[in-house]
């Protein structure tokens, strides 16, 4: 389902096979392949071949085996060291293993890495290489040459008919916008507007070779009857990083792009131009589509999807314990009455109880769908103004009874898809939201909220909802429940390509639930908190520090196994939401609201949270994203409760 290999389906399916895709979807994506989904010779199964094939795959026979499974460029490859790695070596002898079993042959997709910084040029394929087997590209190039040693070790033992293909740069459509590529990123800083950034002085060299020249390629090798490669394919032609820039300047007339030149990548080759004499004397083949013409095909496909991507919105999965929140005002007798200190926050207590019910027998009773999650879900399909049910699902457990579905109907009339969870084990969670002037003291019965069940996760409807989403959001208190439900769904946002999102939630949280953090953290690609939490997480880590945009940095570099590259958001109440990632860190100023008008701050960091995915979803800069989360928080906090007009006065 990645960009090459999509390409390969195509002609797969075009020549009439039946074609199993067996992908990860690490860097891969389903769009680039939706067009077959449904077709009675196309089937996908998702799985990452660094572990042994399901039973599905064994039990199939193949007529021709191609291997393209392994991220490819730098940005991805080196976001997960070792997964890539394994990828090479176990991935690759677990496709020869099936390729001996169905007596099949193996096209294997090397590439030009193997000659690492080439000393010769152009290279040939009796070229030795020149590669560090230390260098933070090493897991990509020593993990390609150890695959093609196995493929020559399994023809040699087992006469697997192997052919190795050593792929030099390639582009053309369904290329990744943000795989960190030449052709990619100098088109789509053009079409943007952008500045064109040239690492080093931009004199490195390297030949572009356009996709459907490259496939059929990979046909004529691998119906070759003999020919076991390696075998060079790519173009001859050779260009400068900085003739390609100006190439992709020129191709969008009118554009803002001016070229910028950044500091050179570490270990990036200075040439790269294969000698393709093999290919021509026994494949017949060489490149036939132009540079100019490949350029421009590719260039014409961005054009659309890039549109499509701003016109569009990404679905958005939330995951939390459900609350119906029943509040009213009362005198501070009522308080007493129930022992519930003023301005607290607590579970329930057995002689608290009757609390719920005499609420409801206040005049100005009301009923909120709540909790952090659910609140946050609500936000944002009120800031995204997407149709009903066609942005934000919301995952949770309730009971069949009053409050669940006084919860489930007012949700879903706030234009949320409720994929709940009945339990008859305990009455749908609530809390009691009792009002005295400005105070708000808040008496929670989680019931039915902490009972979601791994059995409902696994139900078609909600692993639909994951298949069809691009941001996963779940609150810090999904980690009381079960860690490996959070896991769960964040396996299911990286095998969509989406991104996972977490909320440290609450002080206690990170100081009682700190294994199940560790577990999750590496997954998040967005870590959300206020700033009373994220001095409590920094003292919990033992960081020296209590300055909030230096442990939003020091939170950015904890191990992370995604490729988004990992965003920490720390709001700070009125003063500025601070930001950070590795590399980039910044302060986005809060909007002064009157203390006069504050009316509830309870419901502020779920609302931030709730405006911040609403922009994301539509493809927002880090700063509008805390913009319009900023200005969400700023209108929940001047309401009872988390409600909110009719239509925002911002747009996403």
């Amino acid at each position: 389902a990645g960009f090459l290999g999509s390409h390969v389906t195509d002609r797969a399916m075009k020549e009439g096979f039946d074609c199993t895709v067996v992908d990860s979807l690490q860097t891969g994506c389903m769009d680039n392949i939706s067009h077959h989904v449904g077709h009675p010779r196309f089937h996908f199964i998702n799985h990452n071949i660094a572990h042994p094939f399901p039973p599905a795959i064994l039990a199939t026979k193949f007529h021709q085996i191609f291997h393209l499974a392994c991220p490819a460029s730098p940005v991805h490859y080196q976001a997960d060291p070792v997964g890539t790695t394994m990828t090479c070596v176990n991935g690759t002898n677990h496709v020869l293993q099936l390729a001996l079993a169905n007596d099949c042959p193996v096209l294997i997709t090397s590439t030009s890495e193997v000659y690492g910084d080439p000393e010769q040029h152009p290279q040939t394929e009796s070229y030795l290489g020149n590669v560090s087997c230390t260098g933070i590209r090493s897991c990509y190039d020593e993990g390609k040459r150890c695959a093609e040693a196995l493929c020559f070790d399994y023809n040699r033992l087992y006469n697997v008919k192997i052919r190795v293909a050593r792929i030099f740069n390639t582009y053309g459509p369904r290329m990744c916008f943000n795989d960190g590529r030449i052709i990619s990123n100098f088109l789509v800083q053009a079409l943007r507007g952008e500045n064109i950034t040239v690492y080093g002085t931009g004199e490195y060299t390297r030949s572009f070779q356009y996709c459907d020249d490259l496939v059929e390629g990979f046909w004529r090798l691998i119906n070759h009857p003999t020919e076991t490669g390696p075998v060079n394919l790519g173009n001859p032609e050779e260009y400068s990083v900085l003739d390609m820039a100006k190439k992709a300047q020129a191709l969008v007339p009118g554009t803002e792009s001016q070229i910028v030149f950044l500091p050179a990548a570490k270990d990036d080759p200075k040439q790269r131009r294969p000698d393709i004499s093999k290919a021509k004397a026994v494949l017949g083949w060489e490149p036939t589509v132009p540079v100019a013409e490949g350029l421009q095909r590719t260039l014409t496909e961005f054009k659309s999807r890039l549109a499509a991507e701003s016109n569009a919105i990404l679905p958005l999965y939330v995951q939390c314990n459900p609350l119906l929140d029943i509040s009213a005002h009362v005198p501070a007798e009522f308080l007493s009455k129930y022992n519930v200190q003023p301005a607290s926050a607590a579970l329930v207590a057995p002689e608290q109880m009757p609390i719920y019910a005499d609420l409801e027998s206040q005049s100005d009773c009301t009923y909120i769908p709540g909790g952090s999650g659910l609140n946050t879900a609500r936000v944002a399909q009120w800031i995204a103004q997407a149709p009903n049910g066609s942005f934000a699902s919301y995952v949770g457990c309730v009971a069949d009874d009053k409050y669940g579905n006084i919860l489930k109907s007012s949700a879903e009339r706030d234009g949320v898809k409720m994929l709940v969870e009945y339990t008859t084990a305990a009455p749908t969670g609530s809390c009691a939201v009792c009002i005295t002037g400005k105070e708000r003291s808040l008496v929670a019965n989680l019931a039915a909220a902490n009972l979601i069940s791994g059995a409902h996760l696994d139900t078609e409807r909600v692993k639909n909802a994951a298949l069809g989403s691009k941001l996963f959001y779940l609150t810090g208190f999904t980690l009381t429940i079960n860690v490996d439900y959070v896991i769960k769904v964040a396996k299911r946002a990286r095998a969509v390509g989406g991104k996972f999102m977490m909320n440290l939630s609450a002080p206690f949280i990170i100081q009682f639930f700190g294994e199940q953090m560790e577990k999750v953290l590496p997954y998040v690609d967005v870590l959300f908190s206020n700033d009373d939490e994220a001095k409590v997480f920094a003292q919990v880590k033992g960081w020296n520090t209590t300055d909030v945009q230096e442990i939003a940095k020091l939170a950015a570099a904890l191990p992370y196994n995604g490729t988004h590259g990992r965003l920490v958001v720390f709001t700070q109440g009125s003063n500025p939401t601070a930001w950070a990632t590795t590399t980039e860190s910044g302060l986005v100023p809060v909007k002064p609201i009157e203390a006069s008008k504050i009316v509830d701050t309870n419901g502020a960091g779920d609302s931030f949270v709730g405006g911040f995915l609403a922009a994301a979803a539509k493809g927002r800069s880090v700063e509008r994203c805390i913009e319009v989360g900023n200005y969400a928080a700023g209108v929940i906090i001047q309401h009872d409760g988390c409600t909110f007009p009719a239509v925002p006065e911002i747009t996403a």
